[in-house]
């Protein structure tokens, strides 16, 4: 199995984030050294910074980043639930194997991370930076992306469902032995967007009258005029 998803406490008086009462705290790895523990819920982590750090088989649960910085850090295999981002920057990062569920990201960088064999579901991302992210082997259901860039980041070999995008940047980015079927690409840029050599992806995809005579061009079909 590509990801797991951990065995969690159960939190009452709170179904979202924002009905939670939140501890803050500002350094996130010292707070795990000090508590030697895996399991991390109801906190408010702000302005925390790290560098080559080690997150791996962790779950974090309720938990709110904002203005936080964490690069080239190892959240390999960890669980992250009814979580926000805020602010932050998450570029370098690895998070394979990690599951992702009922997650907000807003005006964040998760530039060149890596999500290999990931669950991610019921995620809403907003004005951020996913450039240069790799998606391999990943599941993908029920993501809404509004005004986020994804250029030349990859997506091979994903399961993707409910897809919802809005002015979303591909360019350059990679999908392949990935159905794109029923995902409507209308308002969103996918200028030289790659698939495999059979084209198959692009099966049912939707995408207006300019993106259309695009794809056609690649291929090989001409247009007259």
């Amino acid at each position: 199995m590509p990801y797991k998803e951990k065995k969690k406490r159960k939190i009452t008086g709170a179904t979202n984030i924002e009905g939670a009462s939140l501890t803050k705290i500002d350094d996130l790895n010292s707070y795990i050294k000090y508590n030697k523990e895996n399991y991390f819920e109801l906190l408010n982590i702000t302005s925390s910074k790290c560098s080559n750090g080690d997150f791996s088989n962790l779950t974090f649960e309720f938990i709110h980043f904002e203005d936080c910085v964490f690069n080239f850090c190892n959240f390999n295999d960890t669980t992250f639930i009814n979580c926000e981002f805020v602010g932050c920057d998450f570029s370098s990062n690895t998070f394979d194997k990690s599951y992702l569920d009922k997650i907000t990201i807003k005006s964040s960088k998760f530039s060149g991370s890596s999500f290999t064999k990931s669950k991610l579901s019921n995620m809403k991302i907003i004005e951020s930076n996913f450039n240069l992210s790799s998606h391999f082997d990943s599941n993908i259901l029920d993501i809404n992306i509004n005004k986020t860039t994804y250029l030349e980041a990859s997506f091979d070999e994903c399961k993707i469902k409910n897809f919802i995008i809005n002015e979303v940047d591909f360019t350059k980015t990679q999908f392949f032995n990935t159905s794109l079927k029923d995902i409507d690409f209308s308002t969103s840029i996918i200028d030289n967007i790659q698939f495999s050599t059979k084209m198959t992806e692009i099966k049912g995809m939707i995408v207006d009258t300019f993106q259309a005579a695009d794809l056609a061009t690649a291929l090989g079909i001409k247009i007259k005029k």
